[in-house]
């Protein structure tokens, strides 16, 4: 949920204050000062809001950014947990900018939903029939591969290992990429991306299998070259394919995305790593 303080009553502010498990906090820097809105928002929140909740704040700052740093510290001194580091944005944001908004707000939203898990209470013994199904489905396994892309000043990837050949003329591929995925917004019709296909008992993937901060380059540390299609292929992986998004199909949690196969490249000798799983119900 999103309230424009301007528009929004107190009691608005302060009612979704106190439903929510988590607020992020936006504001331009105008004159020097927060808008008086945003002032009266921010006295709502510290006098509402549980220390519980996870916060974050970010906005435009223009020459001074007091405005940005007053609710940083106004938060920080209460005693909020922030869920990532403040965004300061200098002027008009590029994508790049723009990009690293969104990987805040997605690690934001997992870490809540953790959270939320976490307070869940244990499954019955009359799950068991679902846990049953999940172990079933866990034993459907795929390639190892490292999905990367590049729009402009943005670059991204992911591990992937939902990915199978989908069709023969053209050579085609799906990818089931995750909704709250960083990638994801890479991987719209017409968008190119590069499947780096990886071998087994490499280094590739513990580097693609840790956290990466919001904006956080996800190839410092490995060796990369650019693909004909301008998106950056590993070097140490097993082979590589040059995919074009013809299509793409919403399916419950993910995107599954049907690439076509425009060029490709076996780089290393070696066997495609496979992941294997116990249970359908994570990755």
């Amino acid at each position: 949920e999103s309230i424009n303080c301007e528009a929004a009553t107190s009691d608005e502010i302060k009612d979704a204050i106190e439903k929510c498990d988590g607020f992020i906090i936006g504001s331009p820097t105008l004159g020097g000062h927060a808008p008086t809105q945003i002032q009266t928002a921010l006295g709502i929140v510290l006098n509402t809001a549980s220390k519980s909740k996870l916060t974050g704040v970010f906005g435009s700052f223009g020459w001074s950014g007091e405005a940005i740093d007053i609710l940083e510290s106004k938060l920080k001194d209460a005693g909020y947990k922030f869920g990532f580091e403040t965004i300061r944005v200098k002027f008009k944001p590029d994508d790049l900018t723009l990009q690293t908004c969104k990987e805040a707000a997605i690690d934001f939203a997992q870490t809540l939903i953790k959270s939320r898990k976490l307070r869940a209470p244990k499954p019955s013994a009359s799950a068991s029939g679902s846990d049953r199904t999940a172990q079933a489905v866990g034993r459907v396994v795929g390639s190892l591969c490292v999905m990367s892309a590049r729009r402009g000043d943005v670059t991204s990837a992911m591990l992937a290992s939902w990915v199978s050949q989908a069709t023969f003329n053209p050579p085609g591929v799906t990818v089931a990429v995750a909704k709250d995925q960083a990638l994801e917004s890479l991987t719209h019709t017409g968008d190119r991306f590069v499947l780096n296909i990886l071998a087994e008992g490499k280094q590739l993937r513990k580097h693609f299998q840790k956290s990466f901060a919001p904006g956080e380059d996800r190839f410092v540390g490995v060796e990369t070259k650019e693909a004909e299609n301008g998106c950056p292929v590993l070097t140490g992986a097993l082979a590589y394919l040059e995919c074009k998004v013809a299509n793409r199909m919403e399916c419950g949690d993910h995107w599954l995305v049907y690439a076509v196969v425009e060029n490709g490249q076996v780089l290393n000798e070696g066997v495609t790593a496979v992941h294997f799983r116990k249970s359908g119900s994570h990755y």
